[in-house]
């Protein structure tokens, strides 16, 4: 199904004229040889261009529509009117002249091959030049001294025209290019797996996927089998999974368009995530990544974003529908092959509405300079160590998370447990980690008493025990807070972990602690006494204020009643401030 909806999507961006076609691929060169009518090397032309780049700057090969790349992996073979210095130009670049040479006669053989009888000036140089340049005196030559540090590099290089036209786009020499390839197809033939058709060349070695962040540099494979273990029925390789030439062209062209395009993918935690709209327009794609990814300048207009596509209305863009179909691919690097994280199909409406479903789980009382949306990123960061290398705890945590929040689906469990064990490491409780608690229990948690307590701000009527109980915690804490300011090790530091684990042990201790506190505290202490009461009152109605254990999910509770309590407090303060300075 992955093949089969990028094949499609490759279509579609080839009839609106955005991706190269067959036997052609998108690719970077950094210099264009320049040669004379006799095959003459006359100059390097740099062709890298300015781009803007995090506020900078930089020059950047240019992306031309070439002959697609060969697939080689340690092997010897050239591309045709592309490659870098040691297969146009014989320069040894890795200590080894040897190879050197074998690569320029594999280029030599390929062009002389594929340009005999071309009748055209441009074919006629470059027939000249591999006929008559003797790569052992490259670097003695006088054009390519001028250039000896980018050519030593990995820079790729293309031949260019007569008149300084590129050498690809002569007519001539493009209908050769092409009758070499068709020529070149598979002889194995079978049915094609992506279209269905019957007596198709089979693809052997497929065409690599590039940019997967944490792949190889020379690309990854998407399908590759090399192993007796995934062979069956007397087939080998690639042919356990027929794919037709032309299918396997138009999936990993169609992906590499995508990963290409920087500003419409995304990374979480070393996977590379692409989406595309079935009918190629990238207005979807642009909504999807601010409403996935919302950045801070941007939140107003994401929300107004998410609730017109929720109630079905336009977003001021032309041909916006909700029943487009929209995909969702996630992609994870695996040595030289790349692994599907998760596949995701679904209308984009459907996908917006899970979104804006996450959005409103996540919402919960914080502080006024804090960003209104809170991403997956930064959910996920929550799960690792201050200064941690990993944006989640777990490489599957955060494919897993982000197709649960896509597909509307229960946020996988490990997500809270992991939030969980980093406030029993740290202690430390922010509106991240208790807004992800709060969307975790009301997405999986199905006890229907618990559905009081998991709103926004604070229920100050609520009954429920572990919710009150943090609540009550917070208000010692306070109260401690209050009697020994700038104290370094509070109730928090000491017993916030048994208090929520297991409050029978933790809270009469805390609360014979709790009276020294007040007696201390000539100021604030009776008000305290009072709102502790008052507290304390709920609890007692059954005669056991205090459990002997709390579960995974009471223990959610609680963090969100002393969270929630201690937001209410700098809440309210800043409304008390606000309203003196307006009197």
């Amino acid at each position: 199904m992955i093949l089969q909806a990028l094949t499609r999507y490759y279509e579609t961006l080839l009839e609106q004229g955005e991706i190269s076609p067959r036997y052609y691929s998108k690719t970077g060169v950094s210099f264009g040889l320049r040669l004379n009518k006799d095959g003459g090397l006359a100059g390097i032309v740099p062709l890298e261009e300015p781009v803007e780049n995090n506020g900078k700057t930089v020059d950047r090969p240019k992306r031309l529509d070439l002959p697609e790349s060969v697939v080689r992996s340690s092997g010897v073979a050239s591309n045709f009117l592309w490659d870098n210095a040691t297969y146009l130009l014989g320069i040894d670049t890795k200590g080894n002249p040897k190879r050197a040479i074998q690569c320029f006669e594999c280029a030599k053989i390929l062009h002389l091959s594929i340009l005999d009888g071309i009748d055209s000036e441009t074919a006629a140089s470059i027939r000249a030049f591999f006929s008559s340049w003797q790569p052992e005196q490259a670097f003695s030559h006088v054009v390519v001294q001028k250039h000896m540090d980018e050519l030593l590099g990995s820079n790729n290089l293309v031949f260019l025209g007569i008149n300084d036209t590129y050498a690809f786009e002569d007519p001539l020499i493009r209908a050769a290019w092409e009758a070499y390839r068709a020529k070149t197809a598979s002889k194995h033939r079978g049915q094609c797996l992506v279209s269905g058709l019957s007596d198709q060349p089979i693809e052997t070695v497929h065409p690599k996927v590039k940019g997967v962040r944490g792949g190889q540099t020379s690309g990854t494979s998407l399908v590759s089998a090399n192993a007796t273990a995934f062979e069956s029925y007397g087939q080998s390789g690639n042919s356990n999974s027929p794919v037709s030439e032309y299918a396997a062209f138009a999936y990993t062209s169609a992906l590499n368009h995508l990963i290409a395009d920087f500003r419409r993918r995304m990374s979480l935690d070393g996977d590379t995530i692409v989406c595309w709209a079935e009918n190629g327009e990238t207005i979807y794609q642009d909504a999807f990544l601010d409403c996935v990814n919302p950045r801070y300048d941007a939140e107003n207009q994401v929300s107004q974003t998410l609730k017109r596509i929720v109630n079905g209305s336009a977003v001021d863009l032309e041909g916006f529908s909700v029943d487009t179909p929209f995909y969702v691919l996630c992609l994870s690097p695996n040595a030289a092959r790349v692994s599907v994280r998760f596949f995701l199909r679904d209308t984009f409406g459907n996908i917006a509405d899970h979104l804006s479903e996450h959005y409103r789980r996540l919402e919960i009382a914080m502080n006024p300079n804090e960003r209104q949306y809170l991403s997956p990123y930064w959910m996920l960061k929550e799960t690792v160590p201050p200064g941690g290398k990993g944006d989640a705890s777990s490489p599957l945590l955060s494919g897993a998370t982000l197709r649960a929040i896509l597909s509307g689906a229960p946020y996988p469990r490990s997500l809270y447990e992991n939030i969980l064990l980093r406030i029993r490491a740290d202690r430390k409780i922010n509106r991240a980690r208790a807004a992800t608690i709060k969307a975790y229990l009301l997405q999986n948690d199905i006890n229907p008493e618990h559905k009081e307590v998991l709103i926004v701000a604070l229920n100050e009527q609520s009954t429920n025990k572990p919710y009150v109980l943090g609540r009550l915690f917070a208000l010692l804490e306070q109260a401690q807070e209050s009697a020994s300011p700038g104290i370094k090790a509070t109730i928090t530091d000491r017993y916030f972990d048994s208090a929520c684990a297991t409050p029978k042990l933790a809270f009469p201790t805390l609360l014979k602690l709790n009276r020294h506190h007040l007696a201390k505290d000539d100021k604030w202490g009776r008000r305290h006494e009072k709102q502790i009461g008052e507290l304390a009152d709920k609890l007692s109605v059954d005669n056991d204020p205090y459990p002997a254990r709390l579960t995974l999910e009471e223990q959610g509770l609680f963090i969100l009643g002393y969270y929630q309590q201690k937001q209410a407090r700098y809440t309210k303060k800043t409304e008390s401030d606000s309203e003196k300075e307006n009197v």
